[in-house]
């Protein structure tokens, strides 16, 4: 019996010994396979250029962490092959990515066949806990419906109508920055951009003045924890684009999840609130005006009632919660990050200001026309503002320069030709905006130049917006749905301040990004020394940087 015994024992050793020889063997001729011979001999991409820098198992999400900006190194791979509608590189164990480096690309895959790509999930990854699982990352139909509901609310009639909230807004920007002027001398612009912005969309999103509660303060520091990360928060992020790493205990972790659990928390009472005072409204007949219109025409009460209260497919209160979280996110970010930038470059082009001014001033547009009851009040009207092309033109070629969107990748959810070209289902498409804006082989040999003036010339010069060269907003079913919002609120702030302040940047030069970010976002405080209009400045060489006289 023992001798029966043993021969079993060995025999089932020897069993799983070969097969678990044979198991390694297929899993390594899958490597093989998925590794060296697909992508080199089969996949339909392999005649595309691209780069061969890439690691062997990670691809090329090294490389984009060590290059330290969320644009890179797409942008060194547009300047080396700049004609080149379609861009391979590898991403996570070889698989296939193709950055887009042409507007005709561009144009297919964001009209054409906008829903056969969704958002990747290492972009989930990356940005889902902070923004919310709203339209952004909406789907197919799911999205078709979300954008048409919410569409009622961006139109320009709608919008203009918060203009003097917006105005109110922006002139206490100008008394803190006045404030400044007067007393140190110098203004740390990212986080006054990203308290104004704020503002701005709780007027439009919430029809509250977050300024007057402490949720603004707790808004900034959440977002703040999320987005402004260490290095080891960075690294952190990096890692989690390719395996999970969030629910590891660690203190960068812990700081993010509990940042992105205390938003939901706080819109959640406010969206619980709202839904209880419109139902107390409805009830006692004054949810209405006379005309049958709401009273109040803010994001969050348009919801409740068009979607929440609705008889046939209602939304569901986290739907809402989820709504507003996706709009507050990207509808102040964005438009922060923005204005950051844009302040920083206009100040770096003198001339540039002075045509501002001169065109606000032929407007009948006055600093000294913004003045009320007290020293800064008012603000100029819709039609004032829409009326300024030349800050229009402005307002473009810094989104063309420094667009607020790094890049969303998506992945095809079937076969899809584009170009002539095959692209596999699985395939990972990434659209950067700084690739369209500054191809030479678009814009010519001064794509990296600041020139307001090329908007002026007609396409074939300058290239027209709609021909998908420019990208800042996006194109097609899936183009920013804020855009009218975002121009408008950027607009009257850099006009209130253009016309009051001159500004100098602390340093000059680049400012350093977050990484990796999906968007375009200032890492650490961005300094600039300010004084009233007309004042003087000096520039010391050996510090490198501008000092007031």
């Amino acid at each position: 019996m023992s001798d029966f015994v043993s021969l079993a024992l060995v025999w089932w050793a020897s069993f799983v010994g070969s097969m678990v020889a044979t198991l390694s063997f297929v899993v390594f001729l899958g490597l093989v396979y998925k590794l060296c011979i697909y992508p080199e001999f089969i996949s339909p991409l392999r005649n595309l250029p691209g780069p061969k820098d890439h690691h062997i198992l990670l691809g090329q999400h090294l490389n984009q962490f060590k290059s330290g900006d969320p644009e890179e190194p797409y942008m060194a791979w547009m300047r080396r092959w700049p004609s080149q509608p379609l861009i391979r590189y590898y991403e996570f164990l070889h698989g296939d990515a193709v950055l887009i480096n042409s507007p005709k690309v561009y144009q297919e895959v964001m009209n054409n066949h906008c829903y056969s790509f969704v958002r990747s999930v290492p972009f989930r990854r990356l940005i889902g806990d902070i923004i919310g699982e709203g339209l952004v990352f909406a789907e197919g139909d799911t999205h078709r419906v979300q954008r048409r509901a919410l569409g009622g609310l961006f139109t320009k009639s709608n919008i203009r109508t918060y203009v003097p909230g917006f105005n109110k807004k922006a002139m206490k920007l100008v008394q803190d920055v006045d404030n400044a002027a007067r007393g140190p001398g110098k203004v740390e612009i990212k986080h006054l951009f990203a308290k104004v912005t704020l503002d701005v969309i709780g007027i439009f999103a919430f029809g509250i003045d977050l300024s007057q509660f402490k949720l603004r303060d707790e808004f900034v520091a959440c977002y703040s924890s999320m987005f402004d990360l260490t290095q080891y928060g960075m690294l952190l992020a990096a890692v989690n684009l390719v395996v999970p790493v969030r629910w590891l205990p660690v203190k960068e972790n812990n700081k993010f999840m509990h940042a992105s659990v205390r938003l939901r928390q706080i819109m959640t009472e406010i969206t619980d609130r709202r839904i209880r005072d419109m139902q107390d409204a409805k009830r006692c007949g004054t949810l209405y005006d006379n005309e049958g219109s709401l009273r109040k025409k803010d994001m969050l009460t348009y919801m409740v009632e068009t979607r929440y209260m609705a008889s046939h497919d209602p939304w569901t209160k986290a739907d809402l919660v989820e709504q507003a979280l996706n709009f507050l996110a990207t509808g102040h970010e964005t438009t922060a990050g923005a204005l950051t930038f844009a302040l920083h470059l206009l100040f770096q082009h003198p001339r540039v200001v002075r045509k501002i001014r001169a065109e606000a001033r032929t407007a009948s547009i006055f600093a000294g026309d913004f003045n009320t009851n007290d020293e800064f009040g008012g603000g100029p009207s819709f039609n004032q503002v829409d009326s300024l092309q030349y800050l229009d033109n402005v307002l473009k070629e810094c989104l063309r320069i420094l667009p607020p969107v790094a890049g969303i990748p998506r992945v095809a959810t079937k076969d899809v030709v584009i170009s002539g070209q095959v692209i596999p289902k699985g395939t990972t498409l990434m659209p950067v905006p700084a690739v369209m804006h500054h191809n030479p082989a678009i814009w010519g040999p001064d794509a990296d130049e600041f020139k307001p003036e090329r908007w002026e010339k007609p396409a074939g010069g300058a290239i027209d917006a709609e021909h998908y060269a420019w990208v800042g907003f996006g194109h097609g079913p899936r183009a920013c749905i804020g855009r009218a919002l975002a121009e408008l609120n950027v607009k009257i702030v850099l006009l209130q301040l253009v016309m009051r302040f001159d500004f100098r940047p602390v340093n000059t030069g680049k400012v350093p990004v977050v990484n990796p970010s999906g968007q375009l976002r200032p890492r650490g405080n961005v300094w600039m020394q300010v004084r009233r209009a007309n004042a003087k400045f000096g520039f010391n060489k050996e510090t490198n940087q501008y000092y007031c006289l």
